[in-house]
């Protein structure tokens, strides 16, 4: 009875407080839909390219987002003007020293990079030369009692390896073998079996025989030895040599589903692999504006979004089946959001009455990683504010049946009671709150230093990192609700005494593609250069936060795997299953720890 009374008390306040706000200032700062469509009409355009950082469309998305912060009369806030800039590489290209010389009793053949074969751009760069070992697909997989490693002996050897699995190209839910397919996996198999280079080729059971496209993960990890893919002639030629037939040899491990591994006799390769990395540049974007309370001015809340996105969708994230470049414009994800960033700094800005301080922020690099919002919380410009929370949109854009959700909901006490009145006062939108402030967007970098965050998202759709996210499918008047709704929450934010308390929130459960059984726990920090896998944090009441892991760590070995990257991590937790124990090592500064931990089911 007391916590209902409570409640309807501080309903009361907001709403007293939101209404006295929400009334007109004059002028044209008000949210609207035709601003919002202006923003992201631009910015999704084709003449910005898709706004991949370090290219000429992320300086036009930057120049228009400085231009927007100046007309409202914000302060510029990075430390070279309203820019915050940062290094990252931006891709790789291939060297002029790519070579393959492949050897048998019969033939000596030099082939030619770009037409016979060519280089991964997960390869290291390197040389690698031994004798061939035809090792199937290149699976290990305790589910399906399939090992195409099983029985031979790959040892300074040179593994070849097929694309895909025994299912063939089927569709990934009806694919027992989906979760083992990714050609990086495979080649981490092969490297912790012994080879010192694999070359990987398309079976003459599929279709396609096209050399793999120049694509890198956000992180350009490599996976420690060198990694071509060559023209299946090259190795039907090597296996017609041996007396037998390629095609028969995948046609039966395809209807057996058992492995068929062995030795391509008198058969050698020699491996050099050339590739260079793409130094960039790209920057986020911060305006400031001061509040007038000469004590609640100290107190200094982010409003942001981030504005890249994934250019022409040949770097990373892309989901167009094509395979070629074209304009990914990104108009919900996260145009939608940049947008609303720029349309509350505007309105609020023209009204010059807020008592806390404010930062408006355009972060780059998101799909790669968080790599600006990651950047900005380790900078000193960070140390400079004391950021008391972090409201983020992120493709706001796609509302349908008015429904709207809101992650971080459980990171502060106040969020649901709050958000859910101030909702009732105009919008009544259909609110579903989400209690986790770990996620794929930028509220987690601040989230890691343990404020109060909340993310607001339409959710996902059939266009999503995909070509076909244009402007004109952006519900623009639905983005004025939601924009609505976010400055009420700054007003009431605003007029409070205290700061928002925080909390740390409830796990939610994990959803994954990858198909392992076992948590531990921790959320990557995509952004770090660290040898090993560095944590952005640790959620509560999981395996790792019960073997007293920290954030800031970096996990360099799980089980009896050293852990280099991301990559051999998620490797890692597929030798375990729920109720394994197991040691985690890590370093934390100048210590290494040893740790047990207890793996726990997703």
């Amino acid at each position: 009875m007391k916590t209902t009374y409570r409640y309807f008390i501080l309903s009361i306040f907001i709403t007293a407080a939101a209404f006295s706000y929400f009334q007109p200032q004059g002028g044209n700062n008000d949210i609207t839909a035709d601003d919002v469509l202006t923003h992201i009409k631009y910015l999704a355009s084709d003449e910005l390219g898709g706004r991949f950082p370090g290219t000429p469309g992320d300086s036009l998305a930057i120049e228009y987002a400085i231009g927007q912060f100046s007309s409202y009369g914000l302060a510029p806030a990075g430390d070279d003007g309203f820019r915050q800039r940062f290094n990252f590489n931006a891709g790789i290209e291939m060297g002029s020293g790519n070579k393959l010389n492949v050897k048998s009793k019969k033939d000596d053949m030099v082939l030619e990079f770009g037409k016979d074969f060519t280089t991964y751009g997960f390869s290291s760069i390197g040389e690698a030369s031994g004798e061939l070992v035809f090792c199937g697909y290149g699976i290990n997989s305790a589910d399906q009692k399939y090992n195409d490693f099983e029985g031979i002996d790959l040892k300074d050897k040179i593994a070849v390896i097929m694309r895909y699995s025994p299912a063939g190209e089927s569709n990934p839910h009806d694919n027992p073998f989906y979760n083992n397919e990714m050609p990086r996996m495979k080649c981490t198999l092969a490297k912790d079996a012994g080879a010192k280079g694999i070359i990987i080729v398309t079976g003459p059971e599929n279709d396609d025989d096209e050399l793999a496209k120049l694509r890198v993960s956000a992180s350009n990890e490599v996976v420690g030895i060198p990694v071509v893919n060559v023209k299946r002639e090259v190795i039907d030629k090597l296996i017609t040599q041996q007396g037998k037939n390629f095609s028969d040899i995948q046609k039966g491990i395809n209807s057996s589903k058992k492995p068929n591994s062995f030795v391509l006799s008198g058969c050698t390769a020699a491996i050099k692999t050339d590739i260079k990395y793409i130094p960039s540049n790209t920057a986020n974007v911060i305006g400031y504006l001061e509040g007038t309370d000469p004590v609640l001015k100290n107190e200094v809340i982010v409003i942001g979004g981030h504005m890249d996105h994934l250019g022409d969708g040949m770097h990373y994230g892309s989901m167009n089946e094509t395979g070629k470049p074209v304009i990914h414009n990104g108009a919900d994800d996260n145009a939608s959001g940049s947008a609303g960033v720029m349309e509350v700094a505007q309105k609020m800005a023209s009204e010059k009455n807020f008592k806390r301080s404010y930062l408006f922020m355009l972060f780059s690099g998101e799909e790669a990683g968080l790599l600006g919002s990651s950047y900005f919380v380790k900078s000193e410009l960070y140390k400079k504010y004391n950021i008391v929370c972090m409201l983020n949109m992120d493709m706001i854009g796609r509302m349908t049946d008015n429904k709207l959700i809101v992650e971080g909901a459980g990171t502060s006490s106040i969020w649901k009671h709050a958000i859910d009145s101030l909702n009732n006062i105009k919008e009544n939108l259909n609110l579903t709150f989400k209690e986790e402030g770990f996620g794929p967007s930028d509220q987690s970098s601040f989230y890691s230093k343990n404020m109060p965050v909340l993310m607001f998202f339409t959710g996902l759709h059939p266009d999503y990192h995909r070509p076909s996210d244009d402007w004109d499918k952006v519900n623009y008047e639905g983005e004025a609700k939601i924009l609505n709704l976010v400055y009420l929450t700054v007003v009431y934010l605003d007029n409070r005494t205290e700061k928002p308390d925080y909390v740390q929130a409830k796990q939610e459960k994990e959803q994954t593609m990858t198909g392992f059984k076992v948590t531990v726990g921790i959320v990557p920090d995509y952004s770090s250069n660290a040898e090993g896998l560095q944590i952005m944090g640790v959620k509560p009441g999981g395996p790792g936060e019960k073997a007293g892991m920290q954030a800031g760590d970096v996990v360099i070995k799980l089980g009896a795997r050293d852990i280099k990257n991301i990559y051999d991590y998620t490797m890692a937790l597929g030798d375990f299953k729920p109720g394994d124990v197991t040691e985690i090592v890590v370093k934390r500064g100048t210590e290494t720890l040893t740790m047990k931990i207890e793996f726990t089911k997703k």
